[in-house]
Formats: structure tokens, sequence, C-alpha cells
């Protein structure tokens, strides 16, 4: 039930917060743009221009999402036996957005100027205290779900300290004065048009994530539970995939701003060719021992088997959806955000409505539910 619970708040967290991290990826291009055009000074503004909206947006996240939190989930149709605990984590998840905000603006700032190991040593350290509070919280204390959220909570409080403390001792324009802190309109302009648009099309496609969470939910626990875990165990693909879109848009956008277009051209291939390498082969690992992966979190037969199902309905079309990240963070690089979101917005979140509301009624069934990624992947991409 616990499980559950946590599983079933992947798509509205990532609903409510994917509308800032887009405007994060808006701080990266300028930052990287003004970078590689050797724009010391906006690179500056851009730093404290992003710290500054990070706070904001955080702390308006966290007092929206900590009041509405139960009245989402019942929108969410989330099963009764587990919304009490959904709410409690979600809520302890919300108390820590302006650090979840803090870190995304602030790590997006550090790669745009070729800091990829710092962000990188502080999420890895993360991820180990992470664990370690778990166990406490969860193993020994048995606190379930509201340990789960507390031991992520003071992770994210964690990594957002150690990102700032860098940041405040960058060696160049880049370096965070806490006392400058606030808002230059042209550099705000510039990440809002930019990094709007991302923001709207990953909140779009969030909501089309929602929809397929609710019709998930109707299916009882165990469906809901499996979803959960594929989620959990995709991840890592997840991961690599929006690591490897943010850095052909970083890559673009530094060779934008420097004029160098066809440097440009040649990491958006090298990227697409990373990308099957390494997305083509974790998804094969998961095809393969999906089910040994499963029982590693509930020793429960009818769960194993619904996770195993999910992920060999999807796990084949990773790929494709790698050439939808590399495309737009190239095309984005350029300062171009309208058309990926529109076309993105299109393919996979008219064509899932579509599914759900009139295809679906056809075949209320899991398999035929899971058919709407692989088809609106292909279609996007």
């Amino acid at each position: 039930t616990a499980l559950a619970a946590v599983g079933s708040n992947g798509s509205l967290i990532n609903l409510l917060v994917n509308l800032f991290v887009g405007l994060s990826l808006g701080a990266n291009v300028v930052a990287a743009r003004c970078f590689g055009a050797k724009d010391e000074r906006g690179v500056q503004n851009t730093v404290q221009t992003s710290v500054t909206l990070g706070l904001v947006s955080g702390v308006l996240l966290a007092v929206v999402g900590f009041f509405a939190a139960r009245g989402l989930l019942e929108l969410m149709s989330c099963p009764e036996d587990v919304i009490d605990l959904s709410a409690l984590y979600l809520k302890i998840y919300f108390i820590g957005m302006p650090m979840t905000m803090l870190y995304n603006f602030s790590s997006a700032l550090l790669r745009a100027v070729g800091d990829t190991r710092g962000p990188a040593v502080i999420i890895a350290s993360g991820c180990l205290v992470n664990a370690v509070l778990d166990v406490i919280f969860v193993a020994v204390l048995h606190m379930e779900a509201l340990g789960c959220g507390i031991a992520v909570a003071l992770t994210i409080c964690s990594n957002a300290t150690m990102i700032v403390i860098r940041m405040m001792h960058a060696p160049g324009a880049w370096r965070l004065s806490l006392s400058k802190l606030g808002i230059d309109p042209g550099i705000c302009k510039s990440m809002i048009s930019c990094g709007l648009p991302l923001g709207f099309q990953s909140a779009a496609y969030s909501i089309s994530n929602v929809l397929i969470q609710v019709s998930v939910n109707s299916f009882g626990a165990d469906v809901t539970t499996a979803w959960g875990l594929s989620g959990r165990l995709d991840g890592i693909v997840w991961m690599v995939t929006e690591a490897l879109g943010v850095s052909i848009t970083t890559f673009s956008a530094q060779n934008f701003g420097a004029r160098n277009y066809e440097r440009m051209r040649k990491g958006y291939h090298t990227s697409l060719v990373l990308s099957f390498i390494l997305i083509g082969g974790l998804s094969a690992v998961l095809l393969v021992f999906s089910g040994p992966l499963s029982r590693l979190f509930v020793d429960d037969a009818s769960i194993s088997a619904y996770t195993t199902t999910i992920l060999h309905f999807i796990a084949p079309f990773y790929a494709i959806f790698s050439i939808i990240e590399n495309a737009s963070g190239s095309i984005r690089g350029a300062g171009v955000s309208l058309q990926p979101m529109l076309l993105t917005i299109f393919g996979t979140v008219v064509l899932r409505v579509i599914w759900v509301f009139a295809i679906m009624p056809f075949d209320p069934s899991l398999e035929h539910l899971l058919l709407v990624y692989p088809v609106t992947w292909v279609i996007t991409a």
C-alpha cells in the first residue's frame, strides 16, 4: 500500500514541477549563449535572475501543492486505500519545493558554462544520503510513505545547499552573490521566451500522463503499484535521455552564441548515436530482467506480472523517444522553442487524449492503454 501511495504521485508531481523546470532550461540556454559569445556581464545577470526566479517559483509551488494535495489526488481517482498515504507523501514533497527549484536552476546554470562535474558529484552524494535516510526512516523506523517523503525532502535540501555553496565560490562570471539577487527584466524576458514553451510542453505532457494514471488507477491497487514500480525501474532510462537532451541543448546554445553552426550539426548527430547506444542497451536490460527487478521491491506474483507487461510494451520504444529529445534540444539551443512545443503537444498530448477518450472504450484493457506510448512517440518523432 505504501509503495502504491508513493508511485501514484509521480505524474502529478511532474505536472506541477515541469512548468518551472522549463524556465530553468531557459536559463541554461540564455547563460550558455552569453558564455559562448564571451558576454561576462550577461552571464552574471543571468545567474542572479535565475536563482531569484527559482526561489520565487519554488515558494509558489510549495504553497499551492501543500494545500491542494489531497484534492488533486481525488481528481486523479487515487484508490481509497492509498489516498491518505499519497497525500501525506505529496505534502512532505512540496514542503521541499523551494530547495528543488533552487537546485534545478543552479545546476542548469553550472552546466551552461561547462561545469557538469559539480552537479554530478552533488547529485551522486545526494543519492547516497537518500538511500541511507530511506533505510533509517522506512526499514528501521517503519514510517512507510511518510519516511520516504521526509528522506526525499532532506536530500533535496542537502543538494541545494551544496550547489549554492559551489556557485558562491565559482571562479568566473557565474559566481553567485546573495547580496545581488534580483531580476533583470531583459534577461528574464529571454529566459521566459525560451523556457516557457518547454515548460508548457512538459506540463501538457504531464497532463497526458495524469490521464493515463487515472486510467491505470481504474484497474486497481495491484496495477497502480506495478505502474509505480515500472516508473522506478525505467527511471534510469529517462534520466539518461534527459541528460543527453540537456547536453545537446547546452552544446547547441554555446556554439550558436559563438556562431559555429557546423559544430551544432555535428553535435546533434553525435548525440543521436550516443542515445541509440545507451538507451537501446538500457532498454534491453529492462526487457530481459523486468521480472527479477520488480521482485526486488515487492515479492508479489501479480504485481511482478503487471510490471513485466508494462515494460514489455513500452521499453522497446525508448530509443524512439530519444529522437524527440535530441531534435527538440538542438532546436532550442538556437533559441527556438515554439515549434518543438507545438509538435510535441500534438503528438504526445492531443493524440493521447483522443486515445483515452475515443479509442480506449472499444477495448478497456491495460494492454490497449499501454499502446498509446509507442504509437504517440513514433508519430511525434
